[in-house]
């Protein structure tokens, strides 16, 4: 083979080889989207969730402190330690009692 055309060859596959890594990259953002408005619709649940409840307290005795918005998202199934944070949790999980139990 001639050095020209097999220069056009080996470009050729580093550029399928892209192509393919990009369509790899592509199906795993679309993944992550997904999640994402996932999780966001979750959130929205939770917060309009409990929105209603403080609008039923009224007024600031209804604000809810940090603290307590992460029992609630801990509570409707959430994780809320630095390792797992947002992710929807099957179990208990130990990390997130530590954090909820230690004092600020």
């Amino acid at each position: 083979m001639k050095p020209l055309t097999l220069k056009l060859k080996t470009m050729e596959n580093r550029a399928q080889e892209l192509l393919s890594e990009i369509r790899s990259v592509k199906s795993q953002v679309e993944m992550l989207e997904t999640e994402n408005e996932k999780l966001r619709r979750q959130l929205q649940q939770v917060y309009h969730w409990r929105a209603n409840e403080a609008g039923d307290e009224g007024g600031a005795a209804g604000m809810v402190t940090g603290r307590q918005n992460l029992v609630n998202l801990y509570q409707a199934g959430f994780h809320v330690c630095n390792i797992q944070f947002g992710q929807t949790r099957a179990d208990e999980c130990l990390f997130c009692a530590a954090f909820l139990r230690r004092e600020r």
